[in-house]
This record gives C-alpha cells, sequence and structure tokens, in this order.
C-alpha cells in the first residue's frame, strides 16, 4: 500500500474551470514558457510591478482570478499559471521542486516579484523558490499547512491511509527530494530575509487544514501578521470581496498595521 501511496502523492487530477475563471482567461496575455522541457501555460494582465498568483494542488492559476481586476486597480501588472500535471499545462503528475522551477524561470522573466499570493500547497512551493533565490518583496500565505510533513498527514488522512502507511510514506519522499531538501522543509517554510512582509491567511471553518496551523506559520516568519476569517472554508476563501481588498492593501502599503478589521470579512461572497 506504501508503494501505491507514492505514486499517487504526485498524480493531479484536473476539474472543470467555471465560467468566471474562462472569462477572465479571454481578457488576458499569454506566456510561451517551456521549463524542464514542459510546456507551462501563463498569462499576464496590466502593467506595473509584478504581482505573482500561485495556486494549490489540483487547482488552476485563474483560480485566484477574483484577486486581478483588484490589483490591476491599484496599478500591479498581474501573472497566473498552471504548475505542471494542472490545468492547461502538460503532464500528470508534479512535485514541490518542479514548481518551484517554473517560479524561479517566471522571475527570472520579471525580474523579481513585488509580491506573491499563494494558496495551499502553492505556498510550499513559493517558500521553495524564495529559498532558492527568487526576489519577493511581500508573500500571502492562504490557506497553508505548515510544512511538508502537515501537508503529507492531510493527503494520508483524505485518502484514508492508516499511520503505517503515511510514515512509510514519509521515508519514500525524504529519499526522493533533493539533498536536504525535505530537511529544510519537513518542519516548515524558511524564507529569505529580503522578504519585507509576509501576511498569513486561514479561515477558521477550513475543512482542509486547521487554522492552528497558519497561527504556527505566522510565529515562525518574521514581520508576519495572521489574518483569520469564519464560514469562507479552505477555498470560498479566494474570492471573498472583503478579505481580497484586504489583501491588496497589505501589498499595497507592506505593512498594514492596525488596518486589518476581522469584522469585514464575512462568508457572504
Amino acid at each position: 500500500m506504501s508503494h501505491w501511496a507514492g505514486f499517487l502523492w504526485a498524480r493531479t487530477h484536473r476539474f472543470e474551470p467555471p465560467q468566471r475563471e474562462k472569462r477572465m482567461q479571454l481578457r488576458a496575455s499569454e506566456y510561451s514558457l517551456k521549463v524542464n522541457e514542459r510546456k507551462i501555460k501563463a498569462w499576464y494582465w496590466g502593467t506595473g510591478p509584478a504581482v505573482l498568483l500561485m495556486h494549490g494542488w489540483n487547482g488552476r492559476g485563474m483560480q485566484l482570478c477574483a484577486y486581478i481586476d483588484p490589483l490591476l486597480k491599484a496599478g500591479y501588472k498581474v501573472i497566473a499559471f498552471d504548475a505542471p500535471g494542472h490545468g492547461q499545462s502538460g503532464g500528470n503528475k508534479t512535485n514541490i521542486i518542479e514548481v518551484r522551477d517554473v517560479l524561479l524561470a517566471l522571475s527570472e522573466r520579471e525580474g523579481g516579484f513585488h509580491a506573491a499570493i499563494g494558496h495551499s500547497f502553492g505556498v510550499a512551493c513559493l517558500s521553495a523558490a524564495i529559498h532558492a533565490g527568487m526576489p519577493v518583496d511581500s508573500l500571502v500565505a492562504i490557506s497553508t499547512p505548515g510544512n511538508l510533513t502537515r501537508l503529507t498527514h492531510h493527503y494520508c488522512r483524505a485518502m484514508y491511509m492508516p499511520t503505517s502507511v503515511e510514515q512509510h510514506l514519509l521515508q519514500k519522499l525524504s529519499s526522493r527530494f533533493e539533498a536536504n531538501t525535505w530537511e529544510q522543509f519537513k518542519h516548515g517554510y524558511p524564507l529569505s530575509d529580503t522578504i519585507k512582509s509576509t501576511l498569513v491567511v486561514h479561515d477558521r471553518d477550513d475543512e482542509v487544514v486547521n487554522w492552528h496551523e497558519a497561527e504556527q506559520l505566522a510565529a515562525d516568519w518574521p514581520c508576519s501578521r495572521l489574518l483569520l476569517t469564519d464560514g469562507l472554508g479552505h477555498r470560498r476563501i479566494l474570492r471573498n470581496i472583503a478579505l481580497i481588498k484586504q489583501v491588496v492593501e497589505f501589498i499595497e502599503t507592506t505593512s498594514l498595521g492596525d488596518r486589518i478589521d476581522n469584522n469585514d470579512i464575512n462568508s457572504n461572497n
């Protein structure tokens, strides 16, 4: 069973995107990108300092499309892409290292990013790229497990795998990663000290990742703030208008101070 757990770990699944994502893609300009012999589908909107949108596992670049117009209005260029094995990019499997390499390629093309917004597994990929030298001024981490060990645990729980299989999978994954990579990320996501500020966002009703993991992540990262919401879950949190407004303000100011007001954020969007 542990063999199949390792095989399924890297497999990705695609889901039909909703109409709002299809409409946003029609407004985009396309990137031509090939990384490690894989064709990567990427898009951009607008001009100005670049803000990168990083989707989660089995997601799509357009999944964060609710952020695009507010960011454009604030004067930013917005970039999104489908990770290997996701959306319209090639393949049916991937891992954090492959996604990291795509991020580094995008960063080289853009000369770094003013900000990056990541969801769930995407935050781990952003951390790996930042740790490898990708310049980012501000990072927004939404609904993410606190480390790779917890990420593995959530996967095994979702697949109803026993603890013994989870332990075998952890051993298998640690041997697959590049030298020291698993050790660097198994207990947290190290960031470069060049990052000016981070915002950790999580919903108390997240059905996939417990919000206490966000508390620990925010405590581990320097210059970090924690913003908790209610009633939005793991994915609807990406479409909440009030929260998006707060995130864009964070990116604009790099330090929100007391401007975050949790009472403005509710589950009605």
